[in-house]
């Protein structure tokens, strides 16, 4: 008969079984939260500096760090296009509808004509020149979805017509296929969060958005800088994000930089054809054996357990796809960050590691 409890203090001697990492989210407020995802099977914490609360981050570090065995990874925004807090309110857009997609500084000029078109201002460290060549604009994991039909001459501005509708609202993510990050760097977001994660211990850097080996040099670089200035400091282990093509094109030379890869479904979903992420995903799996690097499979694991206690049979074959590929982690985003049912997400991904990882019925 299978026995949670046996399996729970086997897995813990044994050490080598797939982990399990929660980014965590708005059903964590309190160190008790923390002890119930910990409880249920959370190794690893995940924090998404998108959304960076440094008191409550500082709180939940200092608690992981003395309280528990858990790891803690720092997952930096890096060149991510959201939505502007300057865009207040939410407006739903629907298909067919004209909007105009915009920089921050011709959404403050131009605000007063807000009544006869759609203005979505974009908040990213860049040029805004270096998104005029893109077809398509997308949120939402690709869920909503707009075509590029229109530039307005020597304006920081671009027509598109809603081609997936959904609600827009000021901080939601964009993700623009084909856009230039040739020249994009370490934002100045990132180098306060990053100083903030050495200081306080975090176990693993997390980059966003890595598209070249460059990125990695930078963010080492940088990392260095900090700890010339404080002896104290301990260097993290450090990891890419794949969630973009670029980062797929790129992906021998960036592996050969870091410690681990976190394949970032959730928007990689945003920048290639969802038919060809499981062959990229197979690919990289394959890729990862031979090295002696961490490999994270990130978003979509338990994503039907959001509003269900029973995840749907495509999810448990995934995950026993990588437990037999002996993928290292996988994370849960949405299912326990904002989920309803975090703690028996956890659970019931536990017990399926458990029963697999070790092969006992």
């Amino acid at each position: 008969m299978y026995n949670g409890n046996r399996l729970y203090i086997l897995d813990r001697q044994l050490g080598d079984r797939m982990k399990i990492v929660c980014s965590i989210g708005p059903n964590v407020k309190t160190t008790n939260d923390l002890d119930k995802f910990i409880d249920a099977g959370m190794d690893s914490m995940r924090l998404n500096f998108s959304h960076a609360d440094y008191n409550k981050f500082k709180e939940l570090i200092e608690y992981g760090k003395n309280f528990s065995n858990i790891d803690i990874i720092q997952d930096l925004q890096g060149n991510k296009l959201r939505v502007s807090p300057l865009f207040k309110g939410e407006l739903k857009v629907r298909e067919k509808e004209e909007v105009y997609f915009c920089s921050e500084k011709f959404y403050k000029e131009n605000i007063r004509f807000s009544n006869q078109y759609i203005f979505i201002p974009i908040a990213f460290e860049g040029e805004f020149s270096w998104i005029t060549k893109c077809k398509s604009i997308l949120m939402k994991d690709a869920t909503m979805q707009f075509k590029v039909i229109g530039k307005l001459k020597d304006r920081e501005a671009i027509k598109a017509e809603v081609i997936v509708g959904g609600m827009i609202r000021g901080e939601k993510g964009i993700n623009a296929p084909d856009m230039d990050r040739q020249a994009m760097t370490l934002t100045l977001k990132d180098k306060k969060d990053i100083e903030f994660g050495l200081l306080n211990g975090v176990d693993v850097i997390c980059l966003s958005y890595t598209t070249c080996k460059d990125n990695i040099d930078e963010l080492k670089t940088y990392i260095k800088k900090i700890k010339k200035y404080n002896k104290q400091v301990k260097i993290p282990k450090i990891w890419a994000k794949v969630e973009c093509r670029e980062a797929i094109e790129n992906f021998d030379e960036i592996l050969k930089s870091v410690d681990g890869i976190m394949l970032g479904r959730g928007d990689l979903v945003s920048e290639i054809d969802i038919t060809d992420i499981p062959y990229i995903q197979n690919q990289i799996i394959k890729k990862m054996k031979s090295k002696k690097k961490e490999l994270i499979i990130a978003t979509y694991v338990m994503d039907s357990m959001k509003r269900s206690i029973i995840p749907q049979i495509s999810e448990v074959d995934d995950l026993y796809n990588f437990i037999e590929n002996k993928v290292d982690r996988v994370m849960l985003a949405g299912e326990v960050g904002i989920g309803r049912n975090p703690i028996e997400t956890i659970e019931v991904t536990k017990k399926i590691i458990n029963k697999y990882g070790h092969n006992v019925f």
